[in-house]
């Protein structure tokens, strides 16, 4: 530890240094290349246009090498076996698209293919959009693009069971594609249209070569994304270079993944580095151009020109009660138990302690559907009587129980979130009378146990992302995050939202009733939204919406 301080001390005297001995002079940056490549737009001499093609406005913002600083490592090469893991799609939606896009507001856009989606779910029609070319070159086709489907269908995981086990015909007609399902599922649109994959298009002859077997060969990463992999270390480094076969898709004002991509820098680079007091010191030096620094240092990063970007990734913090059969002696299966609990918590204050006291980084939105979302967000569970803090309220509940101060145990993970979130909360419960016995275990110990409910814990630990589409996409809402929740009404509720079309009036209503119906039964308690946030150097401007970072449009300022 002390290495580590001093190898931070050390960056913050040089910087220092370098301030008072050129404070008129601006301080050379990492961005621009040591011998810039004579063919990038940021380094050549930009020729005259023709009369009838306008300059590209955007000219000043082309050039540079991107460095990314992370902790994830990537454990492969091949999209379709990426599992929605960030250590693979944080580099591979650089290289490749899918066939349609989700943009900030959840709507849907074209992006290798426009598309007709019929009202009762049962056909979707894809047609190519015109010019798209894969890295290599070589024309992005009708037939690519099923053939991408197919393998990613074969090889399993969520583009199987949410779109490829649904599908009964396919007819490919000219440059277009007609799909027919067996019964329409309100979740495929979203899984098609997920920049986090597995749905990318490669060319149909390496779906062909590798079958469903894994991708191998660097030189086989052929992808129609606005760059192309050309170093995979993923121990130490994954480098891209920009596609200067890009054929970029136009969606005009559109935001977040389906807004145009440029392309700007001309290569990205995500470096890993799990150390995060190494990598703090590594972003003061300049190492980095995009990255964390440790909370005790934010102030200083701060001072120093490093900029802060608040990113709303929408993951809600939130514990569920073991509500299974085997635990129904348990007193988290009384309902007044649940609310005494629920009532007992001040949400502010959890959230003050998961994000270290940075309150410009807490959202207090408990809601399961992120307001983006304006066809199914509402803030029914937030206004019956959550973040209250009413301790005789609280008590007055729990005295409607037979509960008699047996501790109730909590199972969590020493993940610093995990375990800040149950240290707030223990003292707000014991304060009303509620014991609580922390179990505290390892993260693969957690992940296992929570999934089991006769592994004798009453309350588990939870992160659940917000759906954008449809909040029958959220885990707390079918999965078991609801603790293993049986309700005959819950169950009801669900299948009128899993049978009638997203944004549907049914569909909107059912999940109206269910967040009534939650509110009532408490099965889960969420505490409120973490922002993240994330470092640049003063000259990177960020250009993204939406939860999930990309870096195609972010560029440095000249």
């Amino acid at each position: 530890m002390k290495k580590l301080i001093a190898l931070l001390m050390a960056a913050m005297m040089l910087l220092s240094l370098a301030a008072a001995c050129g404070k008129d002079a601006p301080a050379e940056t990492p961005t621009q290349p040591t011998t810039p490549a004579p063919t990038t737009p940021a380094t050549t001499t930009p020729t005259t246009p023709a009369p009838t093609q306008p300059a590209d406005p955007d000219a000043e913002k082309y050039g540079g090498d991107l460095v990314i600083a992370t902790s994830s490592v990537s454990y492969t090469m091949d999209p379709h076996h990426s599992a929605g893991a960030t250590s693979n799609y944080q580099w591979m939606q650089n290289v490749y698209e899918t066939t349609i896009a989700m943009g900030a507001d959840g709507q849907y856009y074209p992006m290798t293919c426009s598309y007709e989606y019929a009202a009762d779910g049962l056909t979707l029609k894809l047609t190519m959009v015109e010019g798209k070319k894969f890295s290599d070159g070589t024309p992005v086709t009708i037939e690519d693009v099923i053939a991408s489907w197919e393998r990613a269908g074969a090889i399993g995981g969520s583009f199987a069971t949410k779109v490829m086990d649904y599908v009964s015909e396919i007819k490919i007609e000219g440059d277009s594609a007609t799909i027919y399902f067996s019964e329409m599922n309100v979740t495929m649109m979203q899984e098609i249209s997920d920049g986090r994959g597995p749905g990318w298009i490669m060319p149909k002859a390496i779906c062909e070569k590798y079958g469903t077997n894994e991708i191998t060969d660097i030189k086989d990463v052929i992808g129609s994304g606005p760059y192309v992999l050309d170093v995979y270390k993923p121990d130490t480094e994954i480098v891209m270079k920009r596609n200067e076969n890009y054929v970029a898709t136009d969606n005009g004002d559109a935001t977040g993944m389906a807004a145009t991509r440029k392309a700007y820098t001309d290569s990205i680079k995500f470096a890993v580095n799990g150390d995060s007091a190494s990598l703090t010191a590594a972003m003061i030096a300049g190492d980095y151009h995009i990255g964390s620094i440790l909370t005790e240092m934010q102030a200083y990063a701060e001072q120093i020109g490093l900029k802060r970007t608040l990113l709303h990734n929408q993951w809600t913090h939130a514990v569920f009660f073991n509500l299974d059969e085997s635990n129904a002696d348990s007193p988290v299966a009384d309902v007044n138990f649940r609310k005494a609990f629920r009532a007992a918590l001040d949400m502010n204050g959890i959230m003050l302690s998961v994000l270290q006291g940075d309150a410009e980084r807490i959202d207090l939105n408990c809601s399961p559907v992120t307001p983006l979302n304006t066809a199914y967000y509402n803030d029914i569970i937030e206004s019956v009587e959550w973040n209250i803090a009413d301790k005789e309220l609280a008590k007055s509940y729990l005295a409607k129980t037979n509960y008699n101060g047996e501790p109730i145990v909590w199972l969590v993970n020493p993940n610093g979130n995990f375990y800040r979130a149950a240290m707030a909360a223990i003292p707000m419960l014991e304060e009303v009378g509620i014991k609580i016995d922390l179990r505290v275990v390892d993260a693969g110990s957690h992940s296992s146990m929570r999934a089991d409910p006769a592994t004798g814990h009453d309350i588990g630990a939870w992160e659940n992302q917000k759906g954008l589409a449809n909040p029958y996409e959220c885990g707390s809402m079918t999965g078991q995050t609801t603790g293993w929740w049986s309700n005959d009404k819950k169950t009801e509720l669900l299948e009128i939202m899993r049978t009638n079309p997203t944004g549907s009036e049914a569909s909107i209503q059912a999940y109206k009733d269910l967040c009534y119906l939650i509110t009532e039964e408490v099965p889960w308690v969420g505490f409120g939204t973490h922002i993240s946030s994330t470092y640049t150097q003063p000259n990177v401007e960020l250009n993204y919406q939406g939860p999930h970072s990309y870096y195609w449009n972010t560029y440095f300022a000249k």
